[in-house]
């Protein structure tokens, strides 16, 4: 769900710090201090200051930092010291790492590999495949990278045997690594289970980095296999240790994926809860990023609660702030080039001091080195500004066009409903007021006529000359009967109840008046023995008896050929007259009533209308309708 992963979410890797030099870096001396201590420095120390200086500058400045493990490197193999050369060429790969150089990272630490190989340095040549597996990894290189961190493993566990206890924390670390790699192929059982002995074993270590980020990811394979409860737990344990901690930035990341577990539990209250807490304490951190996956969290809650206004809140607030964070990126990233740039003055201006024999040619050399940096960082800068603006604006227009997309399906759906429901309670109403002709004024007049009957019979020559007068009354109730009779069948026809669509049709036409001159074929093919689902054979009937009644009113027709024809998944009505036709084209929101009941009916069945009609030569409708499981 969040676009934007803070530094500790699910799929995170750890890289091993057993090396001394490799270890918690201190804080860098300004650059200048620096400079100064290593041009006064002995030969014999020069070295050792290089390797640390970049171990120390490798997190706050890793261009620099990368180019003191390249004189360190250099130095080292002038010096024939292999476990030193070894070190500084793991420090490049480590630093072309962070700074996303994969490929540069991969040959420095194939060198690092093929030394400390050399030198029968177990703990070296451990570290060199772990870092080796985060890069291929990178490159996503999964098979290459998953044997680097079994190689790892495998020389940690070595290292261990060989009396470097330091070394089992690099064990349980290559577990979390070769877990990631798992995690991102969607090989979630595989995933777990190195998750899992990362996670035992930074247990055993009473290690709470290893622990909490072998807890993260198994709470990220967990979301991923649709396991909420596991995750929810997993972020609970997280949470307790952060808290413990005083950790303020892992508490708000915990609260956030708790959120996230949540709400695929459907905990709806206790995710709104969550990511309350989660932006709290962001804001307190001012963690923009982080506020910005919490405001995309909760634009993913109200959508799945059904509240679309507050969703837009929140997306709105998301889609400001993604673009607030974008300038300041920008701005960011332009403060960076011009402290580059003032940085790389200043060392040239160290070396011109340094070196001031060479003094013209090194001013020449470093003015054209600065303009060619800056004419290649303005276009690159240009070029990634560009291309921030059109992703962003690319995904703004897709979550927009989403949840239009959505909003549409939303009232297309009301309107099918809309639509059942109007047929539904019109086809009930019809058997109803069906019911209740047959039943009760069917059943007055039957009454009426024995009544009638039984006056004949008890006043027999009483009635003086009015016998003529009973009859007719007779003939009359009789009359009435069968109109209400016939009324009632078409209402809630039995042909249709008992036998089917073709049966039903054919016994409507059949009553039809046969004084007015028309003559009525009807032909069916493969209804015989096959009943369809009742709503569409109701349907498909009231919408025939539309069709015909218009024949009846308005075209002046001679002949009908009525035609039911059923394949294996539609059924096709082809109603054609020869009648003084109509103009097709006129058909819109002026058609008649009847019509618009034929085009209602038949976008309730998911069907289509055609009319092929012209003045002077006669009306073909053709009614398709799909049979995806309404057979019987």
């Amino acid at each position: 769900m969040p676009l934007f992963f803070p530094f500790r979410r699910p799929g995170a890797l750890l890289l091993w710090v057993g090396l001394p030099l490799l270890g918690q870096a201190q804080a860098p001396a300004p650059p200048d201090s620096l400079d100064r201590r290593l041009a006064a420095a002995p030969d014999s120390a020069r070295l050792r200051l290089l390797l640390a200086d970049a171990a120390a500058l490798r997190q706050s400045d890793p261009e620099r930092a990368l180019r003191r493990a390249t004189d360190a490197r250099r130095l080292a193999r002038q010096q024939h010291r292999s476990p030193q050369e070894a070190d500084a060429a793991l420090l490049q790969g480590r630093i072309c790492t962070a700074l996303g150089q994969a490929s540069e990272a991969a040959t420095h630490l194939h060198a690092a590999q093929r030394l400390a190989a050399a030198a029968h340095d177990t703990l070296r040549l451990a570290s060199a495949y772990l870092v080796l597996g985060t890069t291929y990894k990178n490159l996503q290189q999964y098979g290459p990278s998953l044997d680097y961190a079994r190689q790892a493993r495998y020389y940690f566990d070595r290292a261990v045997r060989q009396g470097q206890p330091a070394a089992r924390r690099g064990v349980a670390v290559s577990y979390n690594n070769s877990g990631t790699v798992y995690l991102e192929q969607q090989k979630y059982p595989l995933a777990a289970a190195d998750f899992q002995q990362a996670l035992r074993r930074g247990r055993a270590l009473g290690d709470s980095g290893v622990v909490v980020l072998a807890l993260y990811n198994l709470g990220a394979v967990a979301l991923q296999r649709k396991q909420p409860q596991a995750a929810h737990q997993y972020y609970r344990q997280t949470l307790a240790i952060d808290q413990a901690q005083g950790n303020v930035q892992g508490q708000a990341e915990s609260w956030l994926n708790l959120g996230d577990a949540l709400l695929q539990l459907k905990r709806y209250r206790e995710v709104e809860q969550a990511y309350g807490q989660a932006l709290r304490l962001a804001r307190q951190l001012q963690a923009r990023p982080l506020i910005r996956v919490v405001y995309d969290g909760y634009a993913s809650l109200y959508e799945a609660t059904g509240q679309y206004k507050d969703a837009v809140r929140w997306r709105t607030r998301f889609q400001e702030l993604n673009d607030s964070l974008f300038q300041a990126e920008t701005a960011e990233q332009v403060t960076e080039m011009r402290t580059k740039y003032e940085t790389e003055q200043k060392e040239a201006q160290n070396r011109l001091l340094q070196k001031q024999q060479q003094l013209q040619q090194a001013q020449l050399r470093a003015q054209r080195q600065l303009a060619r940096r800056r004419t290649t960082q303005l276009l690159a800068g240009l070029a990634v500004t560009a291309l921030l603006g059109a992703v962003g604006w690319l995904l703004y227009t897709r979550n927009r066009l989403r949840q239009q997309l959505a909003l549409e399906q939303q009232r297309q759906q009301l309107e099918r409903q809309r639509a059942a429901a109007v047929l539904e309670a019109e086809e009930n109403e019809r058997r109803r007021i069906g019911s209740d002709l047959h039943d009760g004024i069917g059943q007055l007049l039957s009454a009426a006529k024995l009544n009638l009957h039984a006056l004949d019979q008890q006043m027999g020559p009483q009635l003086n000359g009015r016998q003529e007068l009973l009859n007719n009354a007779v003939a009359v109730v009789d009359e009435s009967f069968r109109e209400v009779r016939n009324i009632s069948h078409n209402l809630m026809p039995n042909a249709l109840l008992r036998r089917g669509l073709a049966a039903a049709v054919r016994d409507f036409l059949g009553k039809l008046p046969s004084d007015n001159g028309l003559r009525i074929e009807v032909q069916a093919f493969g209804l015989d023995d096959i009943r369809l689902d009742a709503t569409v054979e109701s349907v498909l009937f009231r919408v025939i008896q539309e069709l015909v009644q218009n024949i009846i009113k308005h075209a002046q027709a001679t002949e009908v050929t009525l035609q039911l024809v059923r394949n294996d998944d539609e059924l096709t009505v082809t109603v054609e007259d020869n009648g003084v036709g109509f103009d097709a084209q006129a058909l819109g929101p002026e058609a008649g009533i009847g019509l618009r009941n034929v085009l209602t009916r038949m976008a309730y069945l998911g069907g289509h209308t055609h009319f092929d009609a012209a003045p002077g030569r006669g009306t073909t409708v053709t009614l398709e309708v799909p049979l995806a499981a309404t057979v019987r």
